[in-house]
């Protein structure tokens, strides 16, 4: 290849010859120095652009693992208070009285879920934390779900014993004077030993008669040798009731509360003067009401 050079005053010409094969070595040296300037360029922005990632990336690691501790102290506060919670249950389940519950039973409900990572998502530390987390948290809940069930059975239990409570005949119907108890006596009317099978309280005429329990009136009414009467089923098996009554405050069906007024002391029917007969019956059969009176400061409303 020529190249002719010519000088603009003497008019002078000259020629230089170029071999190809250097014209071609030139033109790759230049594409190659282009080449390695835009791959140099390229190079340093994506350094840059990982730099400030990576920065990043610290920034929100550094925030992961300060709420990962963060985290582990508030499950190890909650594990302190479920262990307490326990043996909690365990004093109440005792006093109540029920059952505890095995522990081979509260460890049956632990186990579940387990993280999986992908290797290239996750560094083996971190994994490793977040797996310690769920199994504890797992844990937790397991064992959360359990005392829940616990005490949901303990609420029943005493709810059921507090409607038992209120529903046994616990105090005297009326304040007076007992003339004759539970037993044989002699019947003031044919002189013959006779079962009484309730007390007889001498008191004025008008003297309220309060339920001993609650439950609802299955008869008020007049009575044979009774008189005015009233009867009331409590549940449980338990009915007392009260006659020779002056006046009845209640109606068949009423559902009462311990220590409502449901009639007041008379002398109706077979009786030699104002008093109450008051009779308990368990399962139908009677039953020394005197066994079911408790102290007024062992009633508790």
């Amino acid at each position: 290849m020529d190249i002719i050079l010519i000088s603009g005053k003497g008019r002078k010409t000259a020629n230089l010859r170029i071999k190809p094969t250097y014209l071609i070595l030139i033109v790759i040296i230049c594409v190659c120095v282009i080449v390695s300037f835009f791959y140099n360029l390229t190079s340093y922005a994506r350094k840059e652009v990982d730099r400030n990632r990576l920065s990043t990336l610290e920034n929100e690691n550094r925030i992961v693992r300060r709420e990962i501790t963060r985290i582990e102290r508030e499950l190890f506060s909650l594990q302190g208070t479920i262990d307490s919670l326990e043996t909690y249950d365990k004093k109440l389940r005792s006093y109540a009285p029920l059952r505890p519950i095995d522990e081979e039973l509260r460890k049956m409900g632990i186990g579940g879920y387990t993280p999986e990572f992908a290797e290239e998502d996750v560094a083996p530390a971190v994994q490793e934390e977040l797996t310690s987390l769920t199994e504890s948290l797992d844990n937790l809940l397991g064992r959360a779900r359990i005392q829940k069930s616990s005490y949901e059975e303990l609420a029943k239990h005493l709810q059921e014993k507090a409607h038992l409570r209120d529903h046994t005949p616990s105090i005297m119907p009326i304040q007076g004077w007992m003339i004759r108890g539970y037993g044989y006596h002699i019947d003031p009317f044919t002189g013959q030993v006779k079962m009484h099978e309730g007390l007889d309280i001498a008191a004025p005429i008008g003297t309220p008669i309060v339920a001993p329990a609650s439950g609802t009136v299955r008869y008020a009414g007049e009575r044979k040798d009774y008189g005015l009467c009233v009867e009331i089923d409590h549940g449980y098996g338990f009915v007392t009731m009260y006659a020779h009554c002056q006046r009845i405050r209640v109606n068949s069906g009423m559902r009462i509360r311990r220590g409502d007024v449901v009639a007041y002391v008379g002398n109706t029917g077979r009786s030699t003067g104002p008093h109450l007969h008051y009779e308990i019956r368990l399962s139908r059969v009677a039953v020394n009401p005197l066994n079911y009176v408790l102290t007024a400061t062992s009633i508790i409303d």
